[in-house]
């Protein structure tokens, strides 16, 4: 089987800009989709952790983001493109087999991780919850794909925190590190912020 297509890209007559705008946005291309990569795989092994501090109650308050067990497979996607991408180098596309096979599984990987990731993010979702965490709308995002937030305790969840999350999630990271909370001191710490913050103020 040939790995390359015969004819190059650039035939007789082409012009050096339209190689090297070409070049260039390979060349960029490329780094951005290896960023994209890491940050999935980031995200992947960060929810996988979680899960296993949610097992042992070693976390407190946390972001929920179980769909990034699905979204793994989106590196295939981004794998496979960049591997088309190389042949430009050297004036080259791979054979019309190797392009047609590689984006059917480029494409398949992109719908398996846009369904698994619905899938893994329910699943993850029911595992946190059977372990007595509570999701707390006034902390969580907002929007088509909103962010969920998480508490140990729904006491933890306040009406009033929902304008005043830069002041409290800050102090929810502290006291996961420190491995310990007080309500009251958590009360009196809402206080202090609603007094400081100029939309509680007359």
């Amino acid at each position: 089987m040939k790995i390359f297509q015969e004819e190059p890209i650039f035939k007789t007559g082409f012009t050096y800009k339209e190689v090297a705008g070409l070049i260039v946005t390979v060349f960029f291309a490329i780094p951005v989709l290896i960023l994209i990569s890491n940050a999935l795989i980031n995200k992947f092994l960060e929810t996988i952790s979680l899960l296993e501090l949610t097992e042992k109650g070693e976390i407190f308050f946390f972001y929920e983001t179980g769909q990034s067990l699905g979204f793994i497979f989106f590196i295939i996607t981004i794998s496979l493109y960049i591997f088309l991408a190389l042949p430009v180098f050297i004036n080259r596309r791979f054979s019309r087999k190797i392009i047609g096979w590689s984006s059917l599984i480029g494409g398949l990987a992109l719908l398996l991780g846009i369904i698994t990731a619905t899938i893994s993010s329910f699943l993850v979702e029911s595992y946190i919850e059977d372990k007595g965490y509570s999701r707390c709308s006034y902390y969580s995002g907002s929007g088509y794909n909103p962010v969920d937030y998480y508490v140990f305790d729904s006491k933890y969840c306040v009406s009033a925190v929902s304008i005043l999350k830069n002041k409290a999630l800050p102090w929810f990271e502290e006291a996961n590190k420190k491995g310990e909370v007080d309500y009251d001191e958590f009360l009196l710490k809402v206080e202090q912020w609603k007094a400081e913050s100029p939309r509680y103020k007359k």
